[in-house]
């Protein structure tokens, strides 16, 4: 790699690493000449705090078809005097008219109503389900409901949320759309759209309460908001919509804010969500957010990371975990930790992540491999072909790495996945794909370079993985093992006293992927006590021994 694109890789993951602002030229583009469906929360936000020094008197003067306007030395949110009507809920109040001579009007109150019913179901699932604090309100109004406001958006708006205010907390308020029936949203009934965009902007209300910095850098926003869609509503899938280019560049970041990529980011989540503490996971990310909140530094790894190391993980295995199952793509148990609950949806509107090269393996090869620059928390997939066993080194020149083999099983629904600086494949169980997946982890360098080595490798008698869920937490814990020659296979779990509390045995007479379960029970039925246990294998030639953490599901 040359001097000069390092030194713009090097700009580029800087940019990355720390909190920055999405450019005022790209926020005013956004909303002013795409043609495609803009989510206008980050770049409306950026405008307000942003825009008023570094837009044209031309490009000022335009804001009000955005429902923005300049007012003195800042761009302050344009309240319609059209809105002549008030609706209140329990917890809203909406803002409308009726007047047919105004481009504001909405169709009937009956519309207003069912927006009222769906803010309110939205209110009950984050304030009462997912425990969430209230977002603050105006403190200017007289009235304690929070805002929002119904009116024409240009046809490219979904909605925005408004957050206003000079510390780690803001109020603000929300404007949705007098109709959510034109072309643009022919894809679901008006009922949906004001479903998924009423959960996708209150979600930014509240987030604006726990760290009004989030705009900085929103991909942290956008993507638990996505994620907030499906949660709540599970059946409407406009979410798919991200997809497509967050799954064809596995090489950016998490983090990119560019474009759709943000939203398609929801995928981490979902992941956090179905494998690493359910919607609670989501809120304690935010809770940290608030903790951590700074007005110059992007703290959204931080406060995730956080969350993950109270439930016994680390932002880094859940990003390398997410990107396995994303080249996995199953809701199959077989799995495991790398299963989706919706794979086969994802799968109608996206494939498994495009590979960097293929590589061909044959005995004999000795074959090298160098990748400059990856960026923290991006991936390279790499295909893999041998008819014979190959050893696989990741050797990291810059920064820290997670290299994962991933083995789907010829003719079955089970695949082996292995992780290591140093792994070592097999072919002789058959397999229909092999692939690897690099990912850069850690945030000590600002661009990750690492050589990938293949050469002759060995046969196996058999490998013992890695137990999950471990910790358990009142979940059965999988035990999966690979069988290569035939041998019979003796399995035991020991408390620390060496005391075997299970045993299973069997003879292999052809290579086999094994899945056993153990429920925490032992040999009598009864549940055994909380703490560590080993897993113990002995085959024909060798003995491999797995640490094991049982805990019984909290009351």
């Amino acid at each position: 790699m040359n001097w000069t694109n390092r030194l713009l890789s090097f700009l580029t993951v800087i940019s990355l690493l720390t909190a920055r602002e999405i450019p005022v030229r790209e926020s005013y583009n956004a909303l002013f000449y795409s043609s495609e469906m803009v989510h206008a929360t980050p770049h409306i936000n950026n405008l307000i705090r942003n825009g008023v020094s570094e837009l044209t008197e031309y490009e000022k003067s335009k804001l009000s078809e955005i429902g923005l306007i300049v007012q003195g030395d800042e761009i302050i949110v344009q309240k319609s005097t059209d809105l002549n009507q008030i609706y209140d809920t329990e917890h809203f109040r909406f803002y409308y008219t009726l007047d047919d001579n105004s481009n504001h009007a909405v169709e009937d109150e009956n519309y207003v109503i069912m927006m009222g019913e769906v803010f309110e179901e939205v209110w009950t699932f984050y304030l009462d389900s997912m425990g969430f604090d209230s977002p603050p309100l105006n403190p200017d109004n007289d009235h304690d409901l929070y805002e929002i406001y119904i009116e024409y958006l240009s046809p490219q708006f979904f909605g925005w949320a408004e957050g206003h205010g000079s510390g780690p907390s803001c109020h603000g308020l929300i404007k949705m759309r007098n109709s959510y029936s034109g072309t643009q949203f022919e894809d679901h009934t008006e009922l949906e759209n004001i479903q998924v965009t009423a959960v996708h902007e209150f979600f930014h209300a509240i987030q604006w309460g726990y760290n009004c910095y989030s705009y900085k850098n929103p991909w942290f926003m956008e993507a638990t908001a996505v994620w907030s869609e499906d949660e709540l509503y599970d059946t409407i899938n406009d979410h798919y919509r991200y997809m497509k280019y967050w799954f064809e560049n596995p090489d950016q970041p998490i983090s990119l804010s560019t474009g759709n990529f943000k939203y398609g980011s929801f995928i981490f989540f979902q992941y956090l969500d179905e494998h690493l503490g359910g919607r609670e996971m989501i809120r304690s990310c935010w809770d940290y957010s608030r903790e951590f909140a700074n007005p110059s530094t992007d703290i959204s790894f931080k406060a995730i990371n956080a969350a993950l190391q109270d439930n016994n993980s680390s932002i880094e295995s859940a990003v390398n975990q997410m990107r396995v199952a994303n080249q996995i793509l199953s809701s199959s148990e077989n799995a495991g930790i790398y299963a989706y609950e919706e794979a086969e949806g994802y799968l109608s509107v996206v494939n498994q992540p495009p590979k960097k090269e293929y590589l061909i393996f044959e005995k004999g090869d000795i074959d090298q491999i160098e990748n400059f620059s990856l960026q923290r928390f991006s991936s390279h997939y790499y295909s893999l072909i041998t008819e014979s066993p190959v050893s696989l080194s990741l050797i990291a020149t810059s920064g820290e790495f997670y290299f994962t083999s991933v083995v789907k099983i010829y003719g079955t629904d089970q695949w082996v996945v292995k992780s290591g600086s140093e792994l070592n494949i097999d072919p002789k169980l058959g397999f229909e794909w092999i692939v690897l997946i690099v990912s850069a982890i850690g945030e000590d360098e600002t661009y990750w370079d690492y050589i990938l080595r293949l050469e002759d490798g060995y046969s196996e008698d058999f490998t013992f993985y890695s137990p999950y869920p471990n910790p358990s937490k009142g979940q059965s814990v999988t035990l999966q093992f690979q069988v290569i020659t035939e041998q019979t296979i003796e399995f035991r779990i020991i408390d620390l006293l060496g005391q075997e509390v299970w045993h299973f045995s069997k003879h292999y007479e052809e290579p086999e992927v094994v899945t056993l379960k153990w429920p925490g029970l032992n040999k009598s039925g009864q549940r055994v006590a909380n703490g560590i246990y080993f897993g113990i294998m002995e085959g024909n030639t060798k003995t491999k021994v797995q640490k094991i953490t049982y805990l019984k599901k909290s009351d």
